[in-house]
């Protein structure tokens, strides 16, 4: 039985502990987190797990294992003290807010040989997963468009806080990025342009980018977490395109709740569905490959080594955005 410990028991925290909680051979043993609130709310959803206000504490009382769930400006130094205690770490994406960071992380793992995993979950998400196949195939032909565009109230608090979140081009199109990066390769460059709608934020809150990849390859990457917009998520190809959901089709309504969909279009305009069952989800998934990892039955799929090259992409993207400028993308 592995015993799981929690730092950071916000709503992702949380979250995390519940998938947890479903995976055989893995026991939610303990929490920490500063809000009185949090711990508490912990604390009812797992009745077995000891509580604890300070990670120190809760790293000394003795855990197999550590998920970490704080705000992205606090990656680096708290996950550095779970490294040292020699303890495997599953860190909540993105791996941290800059990767200068992420290198001292993946140095101090190399050092003390404990796992370092990043919570890119949708490298384990069945329908992610879906798509990639198809795109990966060929059914679309090559270069590939991916095109993502969300517009919306942004989660607010620390997200939007440059020093601890970045931002929705750092913390919410980070699943683009690496998701991207296991599709393309290697990102190489990019161009960005943000712009700041809400004064009293200060982060960037709405920003679009091109990431270039080998092969002509692109991803194009347009968020906000400042105003409410329609969302747009497809991919492209030569040969074809691939659209989130069920295009034009008919579906029975007992089969859209179990079952997520996608729909491939042929050059013809033939359409094809695509689709996964919803369960178990990509967070039970990712629970299991850790845990597996820890086991050391699987080599790890996102270790800090992967990760680091979505916090380079987001990092260029920020930084070129400031001028609407381009920028090569280097970790």
């Amino acid at each position: 039985m592995v015993r799981v410990g929690f730092i950071g028991l916000g709503g992702m925290g949380r979250y995390q502990a519940g998938a947890f909680a479903k995976v055989k051979g893995c026991a939610v043993a303990a929490g920490s987190d500063v809000s009185p609130e949090s711990r508490a709310e912990f604390a009812r959803e797992h009745p077995g797990a000891t509580v604890f206000e300070d990670h120190r504490a809760m790293l000394r009382a003795g855990v197999d294992a550590v998920v970490l769930a704080t705000p992205t400006g606090l990656h680096a130094s708290i996950g550095a003290e779970v490294l040292r205690a020699r303890l495997p770490l599953l860190l909540e994406k993105p791996m941290a807010r800059t990767t200068a960071e992420c290198r001292r992380l993946n140095d101090l793992a190399d050092r003390t040989g404990a796992l370092l995993m990043v919570a890119h979950c949708r490298r384990y998400d069945p329908y992610w997963g879906l798509w990639r196949k198809a795109v990966a195939a060929g059914r679309i032909g090559r270069p590939v468009l991916w095109r993502h565009v969300m517009a919306g109230r942004g989660p607010g608090r620390w997200f939007m806080d440059e020093r601890l979140g970045g931002g929705p081009l750092l913390d919410g199109a980070v699943h683009n990025y690496d998701f991207a990066n296991a599709l393309f390769g290697d990102p190489v460059s990019v161009v960005a342009n943000t712009v700041k709608m809400d004064p009293a934020v200060t982060a960037a809150d709405t920003g679009s980018a091109i990431v270039q990849y080998p092969s002509g390859n692109q991803l194009l990457v347009s968020w906000s977490w400042a105003v409410k917009g329609l969302a747009l998520h497809d991919i492209l190809g030569p040969k074809g395109f691939i659209q989130f959901g069920i295009g034009k089709q008919t579906v029975a309504e007992e089969e859209r709740k179990t079952r997520s969909f996608c729909c491939l279009t042929d050059a013809a305009g033939k359409e094809t569905l695509l689709s996964v069952p919803r369960e178990p989800n990509m967070y039970i998934l990712q629970a299991r490959h850790f845990l597996d990892c820890i086991r050391r039955r699987t080599r790890c799929l996102t270790p800090g080594t992967e990760a680091i090259k979505a916090v380079a992409v987001a990092e260029a993207i920020l930084k070129a955005g400031r001028a609407g400028s381009a920028r090569k993308v280097t970790w």
